[in-house]
């Protein structure tokens, strides 16, 4: 599809923490490519950085169709949140501008939206490259086990920095998620199952760009929520 054919408008969403490297090094590859996709917007949800993100963010958003929203609260859903809340597109997807998941599949991702589904989630789990930390990767695959098991949901992969979604949907979802940190991503997975909606899961190569170990912190967390959400809503 070239570019003037495209009526609907993208609204591409960059949470960034501590991002400012990643946008110097890669804003660049993800204009070019929210550029061939015609009618976009990028809002970079700047999610209180100790770094200088905010000034480079700040740069950016001089740019034609680009916007930038400040908070002094960190957690990645409460910034694609926030960000969704202002967007304008009828397609909003949001990517970590570490670019983990190439760029490559951004267009892929939203003509999977076209062709009807409501949500597009990348998986790392597809068969698709994937190159990580042992750790890391263990703690994915029980995760998702974990999830599945307990909630009742069919997906093998709810966590991927990579996802896509028709407004009507996320928009709604922006507003009644309960989350405003890392289950976010779950959570709209989960919701969009029980209101049964079409997803599409997108195999995308993966190359972790991080280097993090896995806190018992974290893990409490995360099975604190996820019987919240299935006492609150029951399993998918």
């Amino acid at each position: 599809m070239r570019k003037h054919e495209r009526k609907l408008k993208i609204s591409i969403i960059l949470p960034a923490y501590n991002d400012s490297g990643n946008l110097r090094r890669n804003f660049k590859k993800i204009y070019k490519a929210a550029s061939k996709l015609g009618n976009f917007e990028i809002i970079i949800s700047e999610n209180a950085s100790k770094d200088d993100t905010v000034d480079v963010a700040r740069r950016l958003s001089r740019l034609s169709r680009v916007r930038m929203i400040l908070s002094p609260i960190g957690g990645r859903g409460g910034a694609v949140k926030r960000a969704v809340a202002i967007a304008d597109g009828d397609i909003i997807g949001y990517m970590d501008v570490d670019l983990a998941v190439p760029i490559k599949y951004l267009a892929p991702a939203v003509r999977k939206i076209e062709e009807g589904n409501d949500v597009v989630a990348g998986t790392r789990y597809g068969g698709a490259r994937l190159k990580r930390n042992l750790d890391r990767l263990i703690a994915s695959k029980a995760y998702n086990l974990l999830i599945d098991l307990v909630t009742g949901s069919r997906l093998n992969d709810h966590q991927c920095g990579f996802k896509f979604w028709k407004k009507e949907f996320i928009k709604r979802e922006a507003r009644v998620a309960s989350d405003s940190h890392w289950f976010f991503d779950t959570e709209t997975l989960l919701d969009a199952q029980r209101m049964g909606k079409r997803i599409y899961m997108l195999p995308v190569s993966w190359t972790e760009q991080r280097s993090t170990t896995v806190k018992k912190s974290d893990v409490v967390y995360y099975l604190k929520i996820m019987f919240a959400y299935v006492a609150r809503k029951g399993r998918v």
